[in-house]
């Protein structure tokens, strides 16, 4: 179906999903519709990858695909079909051809499953919730989605853990995370993605809860400095039943996602917490070593997730210290190499929330803390050196793809460059337009108006050779392939 023919999503309306006020159990669902699960069948209609966890199937920003159309047409690769969003800053969780997206409306959480090919809605849900940002940010999901398997694993602002069935929006679980572990909420909420790793027959949903003992808020919503951890900092449950399989470290939660590697050939989760990162092991949930990295300054994030190649791992923020590479040994957790004490976005790597993409010994990342700051760089692995930089593009995202980097601007610039350490090279660049759509403005001049709307937070995500991008009110879905082709 043409793209002209689905500018909006089809709404259905279903009976809304009370929030869980459960004390450290997985909750039954409280919809009043009991529906049968049914097999999930892939409804892709080209193989490939799938994109269903947080940075791709290795979590690292890396797609495997190949045969890109390079460089871009003029207008940029083609639109298959966009659709309206309410509040949130999420990307979609994409897999057997399904789009999975949350969003806001009113005072309710929606999620919706799309048909990731064409956006048509296959299924919506949605729950009630209270959530207000402490700083005025939008009270939208910040946490995308996993796609695992036949499950649908959901992370809210206000902390409502759940897992629904992929195949119709069904419930299978939810904890509310915040009452259950006395949870003191974070300046910007919950923001980390779980992570569904397996352990042993297990799967399990790892997520930063950051715990801490009853009655603990502070007298102000902004003094999280008098906050302490008890010992939930770290939290896995059961992805088949939900429920608490062990629970690891005093430490807070921070918004960065963790991450699943293995390392000196141990199965390891590294967790980057409010203050530490932890080295975790799956199966019991034991910390094996863990490292302080995080700036003085209260009112400082930690948001980008560790990068790992082989037994050394990068932790960069952008608020004070900036990067640190550390090395992973029978010891435990050494710095190989750090940066100076001070040091600028264009001298080295700080990173905000975009996590960092590894390829050739090369990161290629957004490094500042302000959208007038921010710079694109390439930094060199072993020693930090910043090889190149190029500004303009505000606190961008990326991922890699066949030999490119695909970048998307906070102001809703959509780039192509080549994942080159010498040089920035430029390979494409647009700002999506639709002539369909009605704005006033764009019309007089005569032009479609813009798809993408600043804030433009969400990392790209690619599967099966399809791009999906979110900007403020608007998920787009382009195709990086040929035109009728079949490949991945």
């Amino acid at each position: 179906m043409p793209h002209v023919k689905l500018k909006r999503f089809l709404l259905t309306t279903l009976t809304a999903v009370a929030l869980a006020t459960g004390q450290g159990a997985a909750e039954q669902p409280e919809s009043t519709t009991t529906r049968q699960t049914a097999a999930v069948a892939d409804l892709s209609t080209r193989p490939g990858e799938d994109w269903g966890a947080f940075l791709g199937p290795t979590g690292n920003g890396r797609s495997g695909l190949t045969g890109m159309v390079v460089p871009w047409p003029a207008g940029g690769p083609r639109l298959v079909w966009h659709g309206e969003l309410g509040e949130g800053y999420c990307g979609p969780a994409v897999a057997l051809g399904r789009c999975v997206i949350c969003d806001r409306v009113g005072k309710e959480i929606r999620i919706r499953c799309l048909a990731a090919e064409t956006g048509l809605e296959l299924w919506q849900e949605r729950y009630p919730t209270d959530y207000a940002d402490t700083f005025g940010y939008d009270g939208g999901p910040r946490a995308a989605a996993v796609i695992a398997g036949d499950a649908v694993i959901t992370f809210g602002p206000e902390g409502r853990l759940e897992c629904r069935a992929l195949a119709d929006g069904a419930s299978r679980w939810h904890v509310n995370t915040s009452a259950a572990y006395h949870v003191v909420r974070n300046f910007f909420g919950v923001a980390a993605v779980p992570l569904v790793v397996d352990a042993g027959q297990t799967r399990l949903v790892v997520v930063p809860v950051g715990g801490s003992r009853p009655n603990a808020a502070p007298p102000s919503p902004d003094r999280l400095d008098l906050v302490k951890g008890l010992d939930s900092g770290l939290v896995a449950f059961d992805l088949a039943t939900g429920k608490e399989r062990w629970r690891s470290s005093d430490q807070l939660a921070s918004y960065s996602t963790p991450v699943h590697a293995a390392i000196n050939g141990r199965d390891t989760i590294l967790a980057w917490m409010r203050d530490r990162f932890l080295v975790v092991d799956p199966a019991t949930g034991g910390v094996q070593a863990d490292f302080r990295w995080r700036a003085d300054e209260l009112f400082s994030v930690v948001a980008a997730s560790p990068v790992v190649a082989g037994n050394e791992v990068l932790l960069s923020e952008t608020y004070g210290p900036g990067s640190v590479l550390l090395t992973l040994g029978p010891g435990g957790l050494t710095a190989a190499r750090q940066d100076q004490a001070g040091s600028r976005p264009i001298r080295s790597l700080r990173a905000h929330w975009a996590t960092p993409v590894l390829h050739d010994g090369n990161l290629y990342g957004s490094s500042g803390r302000n959208a007038g700051d921010a710079l694109l760089v390439c930094a060199d692995w072993k020693s930090g050196a910043i090889r190149w930089s190029e500004a303009g593009l505000g606190r961008s995202s990326m991922v890699w793809a066949d030999g490119h980097l695909i970048v998307l601007g906070e102001f809703g610039d959509l780039v192509l460059a080549k994942a080159s350490p010498e040089a920035y090279q430029e390979v494409s660049r647009t700002r999506l337009v639709d002539p369909a759509l009605v704005d006033p403005a764009a019309a007089a001049q005569g032009r479609g108006a813009e798809l993408l709307v600043t804030p433009c937070w969400a990392a790209p995500v690619i599967a099966r050779g399809y791009l999906y991008l979110r900007g403020q009110g608007r998920l787009v879905c382009l195709d990086l392939l040929p035109a009728a082709s079949t490949d991945n």
